[in-house]
């Protein structure tokens, strides 16, 4: 006997508004009292305070793929990506991108695949994996926005799909020379592939990927990954748009106009 399907359920409105008002939790704002938003949750600072200079930031460790390596040795062409040898199935896509050598360093274990359903409501398209995702993407401490973000949007996690436009971690990617290697390509048939209805892409810089750039964010965008169009969504970086409740209000607010 066949197992039934599992059940999926609608959100209500109530569950819709506690999504919101989680969303806004994450900003730590829970009350409003003026138009202008001000430091009500600031120390007062004496007239005469000097303020400490921040200690600089450590150099970042720089992790470059041979991609990115044979790039700037002139090493490689534009585009040298054997379109015929993507695959043409998404789960054979996944199997490839856990193991196809040029696209990361050699440490394949430190490659987090995507995750989800062919089909969904929503793509999630980060840059790369955060350095916490050991169980998988947004498991890491990012994990908990997004699924506040996910109920303030009205949409469940299992009518998402997520993925990253690298398969690993990688210190100050270069998306212009990334896109001359090829990793457009391989975004747009990941996309073309999973089939979303719709895609929202973290972190404008990647837009290079598919030839667009950061001003034209501006609007919501169409993609064409293989002959297909997407409706496509560029957003602030997951980082910085948890750290301002400024760009999460504009973001709200896109995203109401974008499906309305």
């Amino acid at each position: 006997m066949q197992a039934a399907p599992p059940k999926t359920r609608d959100f209500t409105a109530l569950e819709s508004l506690e999504g919101a008002l989680d969303w806004w939790r994450e900003a730590g704002v829970d009350a409003d009292f003026h138009d202008e938003s001000s430091g009500w949750l600031a120390a007062p600072v004496a007239d005469d305070a000097v303020a400490a200079p921040p200690p600089p930031a450590p150099p970042p460790i720089q992790r470059k793929t041979p991609l990115q390596r044979a790039l700037e040795q002139g090493d490689v062409p534009a585009t040298p990506v054997d379109r015929g040898a993507l695959p043409d199935t998404l789960e054979k896509f996944r199997e490839w991108w856990m193991t196809e050598p040029t696209l990361a360093d050699g440490a394949l274990d430190r490659r987090v695949p995507p995750r989800g359903v062919k089909g969904a409501k929503l793509m999630l398209l980060l840059p790369q994996p955060f350095d916490d995702d050991a169980e998988g993407l947004l498991t890491g401490g990012a994990g908990k926005f997004v699924d506040a973000m996910l109920r303030a949007l009205g949409i469940a996690g299992h009518e998402t799909y997520v993925a990253s436009a690298l398969p690993a971690p990688m210190a100050m990617p270069d998306w212009g020379q990334l896109a001359a290697g090829g990793l457009g390509e391989i975004a747009s048939a990941h996309i073309a592939l999973a089939a979303p209805q719709r895609v929202i892409l973290f972190g404008r810089a990647q837009l290079a990927l598919f030839g667009k750039s950061p001003e034209d964010a501006r609007e919501p965008l169409s993609i064409d990954c293989a002959g297909q169009p997407f409706p496509l969504l560029a957003a602030p970086d997951l980082r910085n748009l948890a750290r301002s409740a400024a760009r999460r209000e504009t973001f709200w607010n896109r995203w109401l106009d974008w499906t309305r």
